[in-house]
């Protein structure tokens, strides 16, 4: 898991990167917040270290860039800060911030939050997964819903009560604001109606030339 630490102290810098490295994380090291957010887009780390105060662009204003910009993959935060004052702490968690750490690192408490971390981003891309999971399933469903079975002989089409009813009533049912009039197109007038006719006109004249 891709790890973006930034802070201008080189120091501190160099033990972050000497511990992600040991507890299994791949550390991308930035001294800037400008550096920090050109690799965030190009690396798209899954967990950002910031230090608080920093030149150019300070870790209040990284964070906050971060979030806008980042996709739908969540990125979890952690500030570096040697201020403990309940305004600070919310300022930072107003920016974005997920967890704060005090300087100078402690080797456990970095792991502790990293592993908590690792256990936010595993929950996230699960629930993620299982989302795209339900939309398929729920398209499924649709595909399946849009399958009547009707009848190949007299068009009744069968709903899932395993009931039987004319098309028109069907579908007059499961959509609103429709109402059929019945009519006769040109190939049934041709097939069905037209012959009836035929024959009933044939069997007047015959019943007349007996009478």
């Amino acid at each position: 898991m891709k790890v973006l630490a930034v802070d201008d102290d080189r120091m501190t810098l160099r033990t972050l990167e000497r511990l992600l490295d040991k507890f299994g994380f791949e550390p991308l090291l930035a001294t800037n917040g400008n550096e920090a957010i050109r690799l965030f887009l190009e690396e798209q780390p899954r967990v950002l270290i910031t230090d608080w105060v920093m030149p150019e662009l300070e870790g209040p204003t990284v964070v906050k860039t971060i979030r806008a910009l980042a996709d739908t993959n969540y990125t979890y935060i952690i500030m570096l800060t040697s201020r403990q004052e309940k305004e600070d702490m919310l300022s930072g968690l107003l920016s974005g911030v997920d967890e704060f750490l005090v300087k100078p690192v402690d080797p456990d408490q970095l792991r502790a939050r990293m592993r908590i971390a690792k256990r936010i981003i595993n929950l996230q891309e699960n629930l993620a997964t299982r989302i795209r999971e339900l939309e398929l399933e729920r398209q499924h469903v649709r595909i399946l819903q849009g399958f009547l079975p009707i009848c190949s002989y007299c068009k009744k089409i069968r709903d899932d009560e395993n009931l039987w009813s004319q098309i028109e009533e069907y579908i007059a049912e499961h959509q609103e604001n429709i109402q059929f009039s019945h009519s006769i197109c040109p190939d049934c007038f041709e097939t069905k109606v037209k012959p009836m006719q035929e024959a009933f006109f044939a069997k007047k004249a015959a019943e007349q030339a007996n009478v």
